[in-house]
């Protein structure tokens, strides 16, 4: 059984590969981390730093979440914020 997150994760991951982005997996020494956690804007996941330093700008992603989710997601923190 899956959470949630985990489902729209696997959703986002298809929608990143269907826009031409490919994952990544490697290492990297101490200095570096340091300094792409340095560069690292609040925004940014790792990817996306590597790629603003390497080509001067990030490239849009897809939307993470669906319109319906951000919705619902902006309505029920509306609604905590009330009591």
């Amino acid at each position: 059984m899956s959470t949630p997150n985990a489902e729209r994760l696997a959703k986002y991951r298809e929608k990143m590969k269907a826009a031409g982005f490919k994952r990544l997996s490697f290492y990297v020494s101490g200095e570096l981390a340091e300094y792409l956690e340095a560069e690292r804007q609040p925004h940014e996941c790792g990817g996306r730093v590597l790629e603003r330093l390497l080509l001067g700008e990030s490239a849009p992603r897809p939307e993470y979440w669906t319109l319906e989710e951000r919705r619902r997601k902006n309505a029920r923190s509306r609604g905590s914020s009330r009591l």
